[in-house]
C-alpha cells in the first residue's frame, strides 16, 4: 500500500524525451523538464542540442534567439552564442572569447531516436545507458500515428492512469469495453528497466465490437512500465492484427506531464483506416483520461498531497511508485545503501 503522502519522485540519470524530430526547424524551440527551461535546436550538421534556457550574461532565454549560419545558439538580446555543449565561443564586439566557466550554460547529452530528441536528466554529465527503443510493428497493412496531450497530471499518475484496466470499464464504458463482464486474469511480472503485466482471458474485441474473425479468441495483451517515464500497451490476435501504443511522457513540472502516443499496428485493414479509426478513438478516450486526470490533480493539490488506497487489482500503480522512488533515492546515495528495485511477481484474477 502506499504511504499517506509523498513529493513527486523525479530520477535525473535517465532519458527524457523533449521534442519530437520533426519540431525541430531553424529555430530554437523551448520546454520544459520538471520546471527547468531547455532550449533545443540544431546545429549547423543537424544534430540536435539542449542546454538550460539562459544566457549566461543577463539571463535572457536562448530559445527566443535564432540558430546562426554555422549552427550556435545565439542570444537575442546581446548576441552572445552557444554551441550544442553550452560553451559561449562568440560575444560580439569581443575581439577574442576567453572561455570562462561563468559563460557557460549548462548542457544535456541528447540522441535523435525513433523520431523524437532524447534529453539525459541530468545536465553537464555522460549517460550510463542508451535510451529506451520503441518496439518495430511490420507485416500487413502496417503503419503509425502519433499525437500529443499536455495533461494536468503527476508523471506517475500519467503513467498509471496509462496502464490502469480497471478504470476502463467504468470512465470508458461502451467505448473501450464492452457492457459484458469478463473474468481476466492478471500476471504481474519484472522485465528489464520496469515491470509488466499479461493479461488472460480477454476476449478480442473493442468496446462492442466483436469480428466474427476474432468472436471464439482471446487478446494477447501486455501493459508495461519501463524507467523513467514510457508506457506501453500490447494487443495482438495472432495471425490477425497487432497494436503497440507506446506512451512517451516528458514531466514538464511537477503536476504537468506531456505524452506523446505512439501507435504502430498491423492488421489486414489498409493502413489509412487503421489511422483514422485509432485517431477518432483514441481522442474520445484520452479526453476522458485527461479530464479524470485534472480533477485527481486538482483534489490531491487542495490536500496537500496524494492519499491512496490501494488493493490487489492495483498491480502497476503501487510498482510504478517503487520503482520511481527507488531510482530517485538511488541516485541521491548513489545506490550505497539501497538493494537492487524488484518487483514481486503477483497473480490476480478479477472482472473487467
Amino acid at each position: 500500500m502506499d504511504p499517506g503522502s509523498h513529493s513527486v519522485a523525479f530520477p535525473r540519470r535517465w532519458w527524457y524525451p523533449v521534442a519530437r524530430s520533426t519540431e525541430l526547424g531553424r529555430k530554437p524551440l523551448a520546454v520544459t523538464l520538471m520546471d527547468t527551461p531547455l532550449a533545443v535546436f540544431r546545429d549547423a550538421a543537424g544534430v540536435p542540442a539542449v542546454v538550460l534556457d539562459r544566457c549566461g550574461h543577463r539571463n535572457y532565454p536562448l530559445s527566443l534567439g535564432r540558430v546562426t549560419g554555422d549552427g550556435l545558439l545565439q542570444c537575442g538580446y546581446h548576441g552572445w552564442s552557444y554551441d550544442g555543449a553550452g560553451q559561449c565561443l562568440r560575444v560580439p564586439g569581443l575581439r577574442q572569447v576567453r572561455t570562462q566557466s561563468t559563460w557557460h550554460v549548462p548542457a544535456h547529452r541528447c540522441v535523435e531516436q525513433d523520431g523524437f530528441v532524447w534529453a539525459w536528466g541530468e545536465p553537464d554529465a555522460e549517460p550510463t545507458r542508451s535510451p529506451y527503443s520503441l518496439p518495430v510493428v511490420d507485416g500487413r497493412g502496417a503503419g503509425e500515428t502519433v499525437f500529443r496531450c499536455d495533461l494536468d497530471s503527476t508523471l506517475r499518475a500519467s503513467l498509471e492512469n496509462a496502464l490502469d484496466v480497471p478504470h476502463t470499464a467504468f470512465l470508458h464504458g461502451g467505448l473501450f469495453r464492452g457492457k459484458t463482464r469478463n473474468t481476466i486474469t492478471a500476471v504481474r511480472r519484472p522485465i528489464e528497466g520496469g515491470v509488466e503485466v499479461q493479461y488472460l482471458g480477454e476476449p478480442a474485441g473493442m468496446g462492442p465490437l466483436r469480428l466474427p474473425e476474432t468472436s471464439s479468441r482471446t487478446f494477447d495483451h501486455w501493459d508495461r512500465f519501463l524507467l523513467p517515464s514510457i508506457a506501453q500497451i500490447e494487443y495482438a490476435v495472432e495471425g490477425w492484427f497487432r497494436v503497440v501504443n507506446t506512451l512517451v511522457q516528458l514531466p514538464l513540472s511537477p503536476f504537468r506531464t506531456r505524452a506523446w502516443f505512439v501507435v504502430r499496428f498491423s492488421s489486414p485493414l489498409p493502413a489509412p483506416v487503421v489511422q483514422t479509426v485509432v485517431q477518432l478513438q483514441g481522442r474520445r478516450i484520452l479526453r476522458q483520461d485527461a479530464n479524470a486526470l485534472a480533477r485527481q490533480t486538482e483534489r490531491t493539490r487542495s490536500l496537500g498531497g496524494e492519499r491512496y488506497a490501494s488493493t490487489e487489482l492495483d498491480l502497476l500503480g503501487t510498482a510504478i511508485w517503487r520503482l520511481l522512488n527507488h531510482a530517485e533515492r538511488a541516485e541521491r546515495t548513489n545506490g550505497s545503501d539501497l538493494p537492487p528495485a524488484s518487483v514481486s511477481e503477483r497473480r490476480v484474477v478479477f472482472e473487467a
